[in-house]
């Protein structure tokens, strides 16, 4: 099937730039379409914009740039990368930037702020075959700014005929560059993740450190904490989850997992708590690299998360789980062996009696 941009379009084309608000979740999905991209169009450098237009950086920007940095690179299908800015003046230098590349094609998927990138796409290039995905354009933008692209195709509407984030990316990326499943690499609708050797041994290490080399232990992996408060699980109710669990399973042992800034204070709650100090846990953080985190999940039994990366990344790693999301919203559901439990609005209307029957189900099958 021919997209938005034609098959003889791109072998004709050199530089692509590739346009979305990423966060780790969505590179989930859409990485292993723009790999497939650049493995049926070997030629073309592909380019990755993804800072997400806001006036100032949330507080999270700084790690999310590491991370989708490394995990990028890693790949290696992909050329330069334009990440979050910290302020206005660094994102007119990256403009600038891109304006001297002299991109031939340059592609927008997402939902949030696309009025903006169909604005910065006829900035950096008013030449490049541009298409983009639209949502929720009144007449005014669609006047001003999308009528000035090469074509667009509607978000919203295929959000809404779909089923799941990965049926929503494969239909985008059919419909903008005739892109199809038979296209991709591996098989697979979302990034199956390698990590290299050392992460791997780091990962190990950690666990033998926390078992003492008691193969018996079920590792739980918890993830509480997110970059939305409705989305995160309250201390409170983790540490009761947590404390049932170890009742009900004496050889459990837990990994809390945080992002960087929140280190510290988990390893406070945790060290000023002298009913948590009675249980073994590791409070963790990839400090060194991205892979350090899906590394450890993979030596992991079980996950605990709320609606954050590590759900999607619990199904890399083919790591049964427990998710906790904030509001029914099936689109972003983990596939693979999840179990999901859907609040009211927050994450935190989930009751720990409910967390606990979950926890339970999932664990009687790790059970050694």
């Amino acid at each position: 099937m021919s997209g938005l941009i034609s098959h003889q379009q791109l072998l004709n084309a050199k530089k692509v730039l590739y346009m979305t608000h990423l966060a780790i979740g969505d590179f989930v999905y859409q990485g292993v379409w723009l790999s497939a991209l650049k493995a049926k169009y070997p030629h073309l450098t592909i380019d990755i914009w993804f800072d997400d237009c806001r006036r100032s950086p949330h507080e999270w920007a700084g790690g999310r740039n590491q991370i989708l940095t490394e995990w990028i690179n890693a790949i290696g299908d992909f050329g330069d990368i334009y990440p979050i800015v910290s302020n206005i003046a660094e994102r007119e230098q990256y403009i600038t930037k891109a304006q001297q590349q002299n991109y031939d094609v340059i592609v927008f998927v997402g939902k949030n702020r696309s009025t903006q990138y169909a604005k910065l796409a006829r900035t950096i290039s008013k030449q490049a075959l541009s298409v983009a995905t639209t949502s929720g354009a009144n007449f005014f933008s669609n006047w001003l700014y999308f009528n000035k692209l090469d074509g667009v195709i509607s978000y919203d509407d295929i959000a809404d005929s779909t089923q799941h984030i990965t049926e929503l990316y494969a239909e985008c990326f059919k419909q903008l560059l005739g892109l199809t499943t038979l296209d991709l690499v591996s098989g697979y609708t979302q990034l199956m993740i390698q990590p290299e050797e050392k992460y791997t041994q780091q990962a190990q290490q950690l666990i033998d450190d926390l078992t003492g080399k008691d193969n018996t232990k079920l590792i739980c992996f918890m993830n509480h904490l997110s970059t939305a408060d409705k989305k995160d699980y309250p201390w409170a109710q983790l540490k009761t989850v947590m404390l049932t669990l170890a009742q009900l399973y004496p050889q459990v042992v837990f990994i809390i997992n945080t992002p960087p800034n929140k280190l510290m204070s988990v390893q406070q709650d945790v060290e000023a708590d002298k009913e948590l100090l009675a249980l073994k846990i590791q409070v963790f953080t990839a400090l060194e690299n991205f892979f350090q985190l899906p590394a450890l999940m993979a030596k992991c039994d079980f996950c605990l998360s709320v609606d954050t990366a590590t759900a999607h990344l619990a199904v890399s790693m083919k790591v049964p789980q427990v998710t906790i999301m904030a509001s029914d919203f099936k689109l972003w559901q983990p596939l693979g062996d999840s179990l999901i439990l859907e609040g009211t609005g927050k994450a935190s209307s989930v009751a720990t009696d409910t967390v606990i029957d979950a926890c339970k189900i999932q664990l009687s099958k790790c059970i050694k």
